[in-house]
């Protein structure tokens, strides 16, 4: 090999050598951004379907109503965290099936409350427990939460956190889609607890929800 194949050779070598990192080091950082900006309430919650979702979100202890301002965002809920992979397999299948829902959503108008019981299919244990991992770790300064918490980290149940925890998330929620939706009409087992602090309360809320009770705050997402 001449000296001028080598030099080509070595500055080959320099370019893969600095071009190849920085450009997967682009990559990341973009790839990290788009996922940034498309986590959070304010872009999830940009097509005018999710107005009630919002506010519920808004009002909730999950979405900042705690004392020390804590949010969960939408996908910290709404997809996995077992592994990255499954994470941006879920956001990009989500993201397309929510974005066609929206396009035909004048001709097919979902029922909105029965699908509030397929709600283990949008919320993830994975997701909870990024959060609330004290629970599974047993170090927890909550005896009474280790104790009810038992049996599910002992695979002696089947269900899974939202089962139980079927508030959690959006407060007031099934109100507020009655409030935003004409074609939702709310029955008495429908209404549920209902607290009248909302700013976005609403007579007709008020009026159906009768004289509420304040339900207990299931606890807010901790810093990681």
């Amino acid at each position: 090999m001449n000296k001028r194949w080598l030099r080509r050779l070595i500055l080959f070598l320099i370019v893969i050598a600095v071009v190849v990192p920085a450009v997967m080091a682009a990559g990341w950082v973009g790839t990290e951004t788009m996922i940034e900006e498309t986590s959070d309430a304010e872009f999830c919650t940009s097509c005018h379907t999710m107005d009630p979702f919002a506010t519920s979100h808004a009002q909730d202890v999950h979405g900042g109503n705690n004392p020390g301002g804590v949010v969960a965002h939408c996908t910290d809920c709404h997809l996995p965290h077992d592994n990255a992979v499954n994470h941006l397999v879920a956001k990009g299948t989500t993201g397309m099936r929510d974005a066609i829902a929206q396009a035909i959503y004048p001709f097919h108008k979902p029922d909105w409350i029965a699908q509030l019981e397929e709600r283990g299919e949008y919320v993830y244990d994975s997701g909870c427990l990024s959060c609330h991992a004290a629970l599974k770790d047993a170090t927890s300064d909550d005896p009474a939460a280790l104790a009810a918490h038992k049996a599910y980290f002992g695979g002696d149940v089947g269900e899974g956190c939202i089962e139980c925890h079927e508030q959690v998330g959006h407060k007031n929620l099934k109100v507020m889609l009655a409030d935003h939706f004409e074609e939702v009409t709310l029955t008495e087992t429908d209404e549920g607890p209902v607290v009248n602090d909302s700013p976005e309360s609403t007579p007709k809320a008020q009026g159906a929800a009768g004289d509420p009770e304040q339900p207990e705050a299931s606890g807010s997402k901790q810093s990681t």
